[in-house]
C-alpha cells in the first residue's frame, strides 16, 4: 500500500511484491506440480464472478472483494467521502441500528469491514462455516440497505476528523503528503484519503447514499474466497450477496498521470533531531512488461534488506541510517519508484550524496551477475512468511483478479521471474531507475542542504 493513506495518500502500493510474494513462496514451496487450485464461479442470477480457493480442513470462510472506484472518485471539495461511505456500511442496515448490527455480528463472531483505496472500495467477511449464511445475509444488508443514519454518520466523521489530525503530527506522512502532492499535481492521486477538515465537514449524508449507489454494482466487483466452501454453495452466495446490486456502476473517468518532467528537491520544516528522507522516480505500472525485471532490479537495488546496494553503502560502510529501502509502488493510473530513509539532521548531506552515488553507480553498471541470481532465487521461493489465513489468500485472489494476471498466474511466476533477460534488466534499469528524475522531500531541519523549495507542515 504505497504511501500510507489509509492514513492518507496510500495505496499506490498494495499491489507492490512484499505480502504477495510471501504468499507466493508459501505456495511454490509448499506445492510441487501446482500452486494452487483456483476455481472461478459465477452466481447463476446475479453473474457476478469469483475464484474460489476450496480448503475443508477448518471450518472457516473468508470473502474478500473490490468495487471499481475507490478515493480518486472524490469530488476535490469533498475528499474523504469514499472513505467515510465504506466505513459506514457496517453502522446500520435494514431494520437493524449500528448497535444491533454490529451485535449481530459480534453473536457469531462474524468479522465484517469495508474501506476505500486509491483505486477501489474493498470489503472483507470472515466468518465460521457453520455461521456463513448469517454472514451472508448480513453482507447483504450492508451493501443494498445501508442505513447511513445521521448519528452514526456524525460519529464517523467526528472519527475521521481525529485521524485526519493525528496526521499532522507523523513526519512520514507530511513526507508522503508533499510527495504526492508534487507528483501528482492536478490529477485526482494528489488529493487525501481520509480528506481535510474542511472537505470533510462538506460531506452530506445525500453525498454518502449517492457515493454508495453509484459504485457498488455487479459489473464491477471482483470476489474471491478461500475456506470450507464448495462451487455451488459459493454460487448461491454470490446470488444472496451481490443479486440486487445496481448492474452498472456509474464511476467517474479517471485519466492516467502526466509524465514527471521535474525533479525537485522540497523541504518541509519540522522541528526535531532527525530528517525523514523521501524519494521517488517514475516506475511501471502492473502491466507494463518491464514490471517483472523491475522487481529484480528493485531488490538488488533497495528491496533486498541487509543484501541491498543502499542498505551496504548507507547503512553498513557509513552508518548514516538505520535503514533505507525502495520498492515498486504501481496503481491503476501511475507507477512509481519509491525509497525512504531517516538520516540525523547533520548527516543528510552525506546521506543523500552517497545514496545518489550508489544509484548512479548502479544505473551506469547495473547489477552483477551474482545480484540478478539471488534476487531471482528470493522472487521465487523465498522462505515462506506466515501469510497462510484464508483471508489472505482471498486478498491475493482479488488483487490477481484485479491485475488480470489469470487463475494461473501463481504456477507462471517462477517461470516469468526465472525467463527475465539481461537485456531487459538493462532497459529497465536505464527506462525506470535514473537518479536524475528523482524527486526528494525531507521533512525536519536537515543541514547543509541548498537549492530546495520548502513548504510549512500541513496542519488542515
Amino acid at each position: 500500500m504505497f504511501l500510507g493513506e489509509r492514513e492518507d495518500c496510500r495505496k499506490i502500493s498494495t499491489r507492490g511484491r512484499g505480502p504477495f510474494l510471501a504468499f507466493l513462496s508459501f505456495l511454490l514451496l509448499s506445492s510441487p506440480a501446482h500452486a494452487v487450485d483456483i476455481q472461478k464461479v459465477v452466481g447463476e442470477k446475479s453473474g457476478v464472478k469469483a475464484w474460489l480457493v476450496e480448503d475443508h480442513k477448518l471450518p472457516i470462510i473468508a470473502m474478500q472483494f473490490a468495487f471499481q472506484g475507490g478515493s480518486e472518485q472524490d469530488p476535490a471539495d469533498k475528499q474523504g467521502l469514499a472513505t467515510l461511505t465504506m466505513r459506514a456500511l457496517t453502522e446500520g442496515a435494514g431494520a437493524l441500528n449500528a448497535a444491533d448490527f454490529q451485535q449481530r455480528l459480534a453473536d457469531r463472531s462474524i468479522t465484517l469491514s469495508f474501506s476505500a483505496e486509491r483505486d477501489e472500495s474493498d470489503g472483507r467477511l470472515k466468518c465460521l462455516s457453520a455461521d456463513k449464511q448469517e454472514a451472508f445475509d448480513l453482507l447483504h444488508m450492508a451493501l443494498t440497505k445501508p442505513r447511513f443514519d445521521s448519528a452514526a454518520i456524525e460519529r464517523l466523521r467526528a472519527q475521521q476528523l481525529t485521524g485526519i489530525r493525528q496526521q499532522f503530527s507523523d513526519p512520514n506522512w507530511q513526507a508522503r503528503y508533499a510527495l504526492l502532492s508534487q507528483i501528482f499535481a492536478g490529477h485526482p492521486y494528489s488529493q487525501r484519503h481520509l480528506g481535510t477538515t474542511q472537505t470533510l465537514q462538506a460531506i452530506s449524508g445525500d453525498d454518502v447514499k449517492a457515493f454508495a449507489a453509484r459504485h457498488l454494482a455487479r459489473d464491477s466487483v471482483s470476489v474471491a474466497v478461500a475456506g470450507d466452501m464448495t462451487p455451488d454453495e459459493l454460487s448461491a452466495a454470490l446470488d444472496k450477496v451481490f443479486a440486487d446490486l445496481p448492474e452498472h456502476a456509474h464511476t467517474t473517468p479517471i485519466g492516467d498521470v502526466a509524465e514527471i518532467t521535474q525533479s525537485p528537491t522540497i523541504i518541509v520544516r519540522r522541528e526535531g533531531t532527525q530528517t525523514e528522507a523521501l524519494f521517488a522516480m517514475p516506475g511501471p505500472k502492473r502491466d507494463d512488461p518491464d514490471y517483472y525485471a523491475a522487481e529484480i532490479v528493485n531488490y538488488v537495488l533497495g528491496g533486498g534488506g541487509f543484501s541491498s546496494r543502499l542498505m551496504q553503502e548507507v547503512r553498513d560502510k557509513k552508518g548514516l541510517t538505520y535503514g533505507v529501502s525502495t520498492s515498486l509502488s504501481p496503481s491503476q493510473h501511475a507507477g512509481l519508484i519509491i525509497g525512504q530513509a531517516a538520516v540525523d539532521n547533520a548527516k543528510m548531506v552525506e546521506a543523500l550524496d552517497t545514496i545518489r552515488e550508489t544509484m548512479r553507480r548502479f544505473h551506469d553498471e547495473g547489477p552483477t551477475a551474482h545480484e540478478v541470481s539471488a534476487a531471482k532465487d528470493y522472487l521465487t521461493g523465498s522462505e515462506p512468511m506466515a501469510l497462510t489465513s484464508t483471508d489472505k489468500i482471498a486478498a491475493v485472489l482479488v488483487m490477481m483478479q484485479r491485475e488480470k494476471l489469470g487463475r494461473d498466474y501463481l504456477d507462471r511466476y517462477g517461470e516469468i521471474i526465472g525467463g527475465v533477460t539481461d537485456k531487459e534488466i538493462t532497459h529497465v534499469l536505464d527506462r525506470w531507475f535514473n537518479p536524475d528524475k528523482m524527486t526528494l522531500v525531507m521533512v525536519g531541519k536537515p543541514e547543509g542542504i541548498l537549492s530546495a523549495q520548502t513548504k510549512d507542515t500541513v496542519k488542515q
